[in-house]
Order: structure tokens, then C-alpha cells, then sequence
């Protein structure tokens, strides 16, 4: 299962605690949900499964808390409701094979985190999932569709609604996931007009949404709140816009999102945020994601797709970087209102750069009202052109054709935009503005300098660059005080880096399998570099991380 510790450490933003805390813990138990063969007369246990989770919901078999209501910050109080059901606080509820329902959990906040899971090797399908004002709850390895059901509901499958009257939404977990509104597209506008949904609306705060599949959707992803993490997601056959970031002290990373259907009037975004009558969004990350308008030139209902998109700031101290952005349209990176913003290393391209509209480039203006941007960076960037107001910028390249992409790119049609070995973008960058790792986790610089673009360059002689994790494997991952080190070769280099690039941790292993002692770290993500001390051209470069 998906850690459920809130450990994510990243340059300029902390998650900030804002979970409720207990002072006393409970013996979590293990109950068992079978639609096939479960009964909800039953005790829960794996010999006797209840049969659906939207019965056990149903039947009050969920011991929790609410607030008093109408919900008031400073007055409401949790009250405890369905005591001494079986399921508490801790407590896992296993899922089997089946339809298990339409969630709807009202005011419910857990003393400790409850889990809902996938058996492996099992399918367990859920309607929607709907939280109005809850905490403290974990979804792990479900599937969400109506489809399966016999219908399409046109509606939101996950929402994490805080709620004026019911109270907030906060510390929840979705992971490992799939969420679709049908199995394949549909091939018509309207098809999609009246059957699509859209997937995650995640309105609260201190919410993990990690490595779920959003396919076949209006809307992906939306963040609506502050420290929430959107990670490693792929967000694939939208209508709408892939992702969407409306709070402060977000991260959004390591997330594919890719072929925008054309169906009606919106204009679509691979990521958009937008400030409406409310403070700036600041102190947000976008990191590593890849944002591709289509896959296929000759899907149905192709259309234009912007990229990453914030056009009615402010946006205050965002960084933006390390990320691929290939969409055939002007808008690549562009920032409407922007005061100290960083956009560094990230490539930019158009994937027909002679059709409009497009070229695409990166761009930062005052925003509409006039009021003007500062103090912003643009460094280290290839795009076809930039436009900026109110930013210092430099190293970064512009190409226009596909001559240009022929030249720097080893197969740009296929959209591997990784550098050739003859590119004069290697060895080009500013260090000072370089992350201190590219998109695929490279550590920067690999060479003299580092290159521009968010590829670094990998000169390898005798491993191919898509495989070199196949010669060091590291475990476990999480870890908790060691790490073990497996590798082909003895006399490998074992470097590791803080998130902000700062090296903790040199040695050098002589034996090809090796634990070392990493307990005095702290809590957080670290980056681990392991080099052949025999070919200093074949190393591998991969993210850790302690609980």
C-alpha cells in the first residue's frame, strides 16, 4: 500500500499541518467487503465479508465524528456518531471484486485514518465517491465509474466538497486509483457532451492525490485549497482541462497529460489556474509533468491545447520547472500577473510548429488590470519564442522547425525530446538557476555545466539511458533507517542530495550489496546518485524517501 505519511519535501514549501490530532490510539482491525459472496448480516471478517461499501456506510457500521452545524471555525465541535460500530478509526475495509456502490460520507472525520482498498488482484468498481466535510480517510487500488453501472451520471466521479454548512474537507488520501467515465472515447462531440464526467475535484486542504489513472474525462484534476500534492498521476483523454491549481502551497509533479478532445467552446489546458476575488495563490510547485496535446495525429475531435495557463493572477513566488510542454498552441507557459516567479529548465514545443495556432512560447505579462509583474526568472528554457514583462532571463534557446528539433532531439515525432549528443544545448545552462535534477531524476550537471532544456544529457557507452536503473536497485522505498544497495558492479559511488540539491552523504561501496545506515536522516525525500567508479559515463540517479 501507498505510504500514509504526509512526508513530501520539497524547495520552498512545507505541507503545513492542518489535521486534527488525538491524544490516545486504537487496535485497528480488518473487515472484508464482497459483493459477490458478502452479506451485510455478516461480521465483516475474510470467511464472512460484508457485501457492498455503500452498505456499510448505509448501516451505520462506521464508528466517527462530525461537527456541530452549522459549521463556525470558531465554535463547532466534533461529536461522536455510530459509537461502538464496528469499523473505527485505523481500521482497513478491504474491497473484492465487484460493484460496491455510490459512496456519500456526510460530516465524517476520523480519529485516525480509515483505508479503503483494492484486494490485489481484485476489482473493485465504485459509482462515485463523494466526501462532504471528512478527514482522515485513505482510497488505495479502487476503481470509479458509473459506466459499469449502466450509465453515465455527466457529474463529478471523486469530490472532496468542504462544505459552508457541513464543515471542511482535509487529510485525504487517493492513490493508485482509476478513474474514468467510459473504458474507450467516444468518437463524436456530443457522445461526449452527454456522457463524459469529470474525475478528481479535490475542495480542501492537506490532500494527497498520487498515481492515478484519469482517462476518457471533462475535467482530470482539480486542486481547490492549499497543501495539496498532485503526483505521478496520468490524466489521458480529456475534454476539459487536465489539471487545474487553485490554491497556495501546492505541488504538482512527475504528472502525464496527454490528448485533448475538442468538443465545445472551452479553452482547454493541460494546467490552469485562475484568482477570482480572492488572495493571490503563492508558493506553489510544478515540477517534471508532461503536458502532450495528442499522441495520435489522426485522433477524433483533435484541437488546440494550451499548456501550462495562468491567465488572471497574482501568482506569487510559483516555481515552474523541469517540466514538457508540447501543444500546438501559443500559450506553452504563460503567466498573466506574476511577482517573483521562477520558470527554469523547461522545454517548450510546438508538435507542428508551422501550423497556427502556435508557435508555442513562454510567457509572463501585467496582469489585465493593469497592475504590473516583478522580480520573475526565466532561465535555462527552449521554447519557440519568449514574451516577457517584469523578468531577467537567460540560456534560454528558441527553435521554430522541425529542422531545429531534427538537430537537438533523438526522435521529437515520438516525443522523446531527450538531448542528442551533438546538441549545443549540452553543457549551456546557467548552473546558478539549474534544478538540481532534470525530469527523469537525473542529478544536474552530468557534464561541465548544466544543459538546458528539463533533459540532462546522459553520455553512456555500454548501458542504454532508458535502462540504467536496471543495473542498482535500492530498498526499501519508503525507508524507515537503512537502505539496502544491490548492484551489478563493486566499487560504485553512492551520492545522496536534499530535495535543494545540498550533497548529505558520500562513500564509496566496494561490495556489490550493501545496507547503510541512513537513521539520523530526517523525515522528507532525498535524491540518491550511484556512479561506476570503473565508467564514470554509467550511473543512475533515482528519489528515496524516509517516514
Amino acid at each position: 500500500m501507498t505510504s500514509r505519511i504526509y512526508k513530501v519535501m520539497i524547495r520552498k514549501l512545507l505541507f503545513i499541518s492542518l489535521f486534527l490530532s488525538f491524544t490516545f490510539t486504537v487496535e485497528a482491525s480488518t473487515f472484508y467487503i464482497d459483493p459477490e459472496n458478502g452479506d451485510i448480516s455478516n461480521d465483516g471478517s475474510i470467511t464472512a465479508p460484508w457485501n457492498t461499501l455503500e452498505a456499510v456506510i448505509n448501516a451505520g457500521f462506521i464508528e466517527s465524528y462530525k461537527y456541530t452545524v452549522p459549521y463556525d471555525p470558531l465554535n463547532s465541535t466534533l461529536v461522536g456518531f455510530n459509537i461502538n460500530a464496528p469499523v473505527t478509526g485505523g481500521d482497513t475495509l478491504v474491497l473484492l471484486s465487484g460493484l460496491h456502490g455510490e459512496i456519500f460520507l456526510r460530516n465524517y472525520h476520523n480519529q485516525q485514518e480509515i483505508t479503503i482498498v483494492g484486494e490485489a488482484g481484485n476489482r473493485p468498481i465504485l459509482k462515485s465517491i463523494k466526501i462532504q466535510s471528512g478527514s482522515n480517510w485513505n482510497f488505495e487500488g479502487v476503481e470509479v465509474s458509473s459506466e459499469p453501472y449502466g450509465e453515465y451520471i455527466n457529474s463529478r466521479l471523486v469530490f472532496f466538497e468542504s462544505h459552508g454548512f457541513q464543515g471542511p474537507v482535509f487529510r485525504i488520501t487517493m492513490s493508485n486509483c482509476k478513474v474514468y467515465s467510459a473504458i474507450d472515447p467516444w468518437v463524436t462531440a456530443q457522445e461526449w457532451l452527454d456522457n463524459v464526467s469529470s474525475g478528481i475535484f479535490a475542495d480542501g486542504d492537506s490532500i494527497m492525490i498520487e498515481n492515478n489513472q484519469v482517462e476518457n474525462i471533462d475535467m482530470g484534476i482539480t486542486a481547490k485549497g492549499d497543501n495539496i500534492a498532485v503526483l505521478s498521476n496520468e490524466i489521458k483523454n480529456f475534454s476539459g482541462d487536465g489539471l487545474r491549481l487553485l490554491g497556495s502551497y501546492c505541488l504538482f509533479e512527475n504528472n502525464v497529460v496527454k490528448n485533448c478532445y475538442d468538443v465545445d467552446d472551452n479553452h482547454d489546458d493541460g494546467l490552469q489556474s485562475f484568482v477570482l476575488d480572492q488572495p493571490p495563490f503563492r508558493d506553489n510547485i510544478i515540477r517534471g509533468n508532461k503536458i502532450i496535446n495528442f499522441e495520435d495525429p489522426d485522433q477524433p475531435l483533435r484541437g488546440p491545447l494550451q499548456g501550462i495557463a495562468c491567465f488572471d493572477g497574482f501568482f506569487i513566488n510559483w516555481t515552474i520547472e523541469n517540466n514538457l510542454v508540447v501543444v500546438d498552441h501559443w500559450h506553452g507557459i504563460s503567466l498573466y500577473g506574476a511577482t517573483d516567479c521562477t520558470i527554469v529548465n523547461n522545454t517548450v514545443l510546438d508538435p507542428t510548429p508551422d501550423v497556427t495556432p502556435g508557435p508555442t512560447w513562454i510567457r509572463i505579462e501585467d496582469h489585465k488590470n493593469g497592475e504590473a509583474s516583478s522580480g520573475n526568472k526565466v532561465y535555462n528554457n527552449i521554447s519557440s519564442s519568449l514574451h516577457l514583462t517584469g523578468a531577467i532571463e537567460g540560456n534560454n534557446s528558441a527553435l521554430l522547425s522541425y529542422t531545429d528539433y531534427q538537430n537537438h532531439f533523438i526522435d521529437y515525432s515520438n516525443y522523446d525530446f531527450r538531448l542528442k549528443g551533438s546538441s549545443t544545448f549540452i553543457d549551456a545552462a546557467d548552473d546558478l538557476f539549474a534544478p538540481a535534477i532534470d525530469i527523469d531524476q537525473i542529478v544536474r550537471p552530468q557534464g561541465n555545466h548544466a544543459d538546458i532544456g528539463c533533459y540532462e544529457f546522459v553520455n553512456v557507452t555500454s548501458t542504454s539511458h532508458k535502462h540504467l536503473e536496471k543495473w542498482v536497485n535500492i530498498y526499501p522505498n519508503p525507508f524507515y533507517d537503512q537502505i539496502r544497495i544491490e548492484s551489478l558492479f563493486s566499487d560504485v559511488q553512492l551520492t545522496i542530495y536534499t530535495m535543494d540539491g545540498n550533497m548529505i552523504l558520500k562513500r564509496i561501496l566496494r561490495e556489490k550489496n550493501k545496507e547503510i545506515d541512513l537513521s539520523a536522516f530526517m523525515e522528507g525525500a532525498y535524491f540518491v546518485k550511484i556512479e561506476d567508479l570503473r565508467n564514470g559515463n554509467i550511473s543512475s540517479t533515482m528519489m528515496i524517501k524516509s517516514y
